[in-house]
């Protein structure tokens, strides 16, 4: 099945990934984890450090569902993936399944999954809001290039246009490997929202938005390109 980054579709089937097509999984935070007991101690861990019972439970639900998507393309269990992370805390599969490259973005209610064999990646997912970004964030996240390009926008336009430049950036920031080691506002990606080629920290990076439902902006980064985006629904397991 071919599809647009734009239409996500339901999908039960073992995946098969060809080439340098990248899968995009959308995961519904609300309801209950699952079975959380597929999780290793890290994971419970880091849900136990959540002050509010709310963002624990999305935790909990995003992290089950990344390794039940994993399980699926290494034809493995859920709880017997080995999970790590690099030196820059990006999440990694580790032997006999290095091979599969993933990264996963959760925002309120919402998580994006993306899933690659070819080349590292990043996803991410911001929810949005309506007020414009206070002047020291959008100074730690923009560029001086795209900071006068958005105060030249209306202000209604602003809050939106900024959000979309933050997940822009963060997709790029794990597309590398990196993380915050370099400094988003280093980093230009341009206040439009289209596929686009870059060069960032010496790697070659392809871009592209992501549509995602009223509230969101979403983008997604692959070092030297990618072939078609292929968008599923994740559903959980009976």
């Amino acid at each position: 099945m071919r599809t647009s980054p734009e239409a996500p579709a339901p999908h039960r089937a073992r995946p098969l990934l060809h080439g340098r097509d990248v899968h995009v999984w959308s995961i519904d935070l609300e309801g209950e984890p699952g079975d959380a007991a597929c999780l290793d101690e890290r994971e419970h861990e880091r849900a136990r450090r959540f002050v509010f019972v709310e963002h624990a439970r999305r935790y909990l639900r995003a992290h089950v569902a990344l390794r039940h998507i994993l399980a699926a393309y290494v034809d493995g269990r859920p709880g017997e993936l080995h999970l790590a992370e690099s030196q820059y805390g990006k999440p990694q599969l580790l032997p006999p399944h290095a091979g599969l490259h993933f990264s996963l973005s959760h925002s309120k209610a919402l998580a994006l999954v993306a899933v690659g064999v070819c080349n590292e990646l990043g996803v991410d997912i911001e929810a949005t809001t309506t007020a414009p970004p206070e002047p020291g964030l959008a100074a730690a996240v923009l560029c001086t290039d795209e900071l006068e390009r958005l105060s030249c926008l209306p202000e209604a336009e602003q809050a939106q246009s900024f959000i979309a430049c933050w997940a822009r950036k963060e997709a790029c920031l794990k597309a590398i490997g990196l993380g915050l080691q370099l400094p988003p506002s280093t980093l230009h990606v341009g206040l439009g929202e289209q596929r686009v080629h870059l060069r960032v920290a010496g790697r070659d990076l392809e871009l592209v938005p992501l549509r995602v439902p009223t509230g969101y902006r979403a983008a997604l980064a692959v070092q030297s390109g990618f072939g078609a985006v292929h968008r599923f629904e994740y559903e959980a397991p009976d």
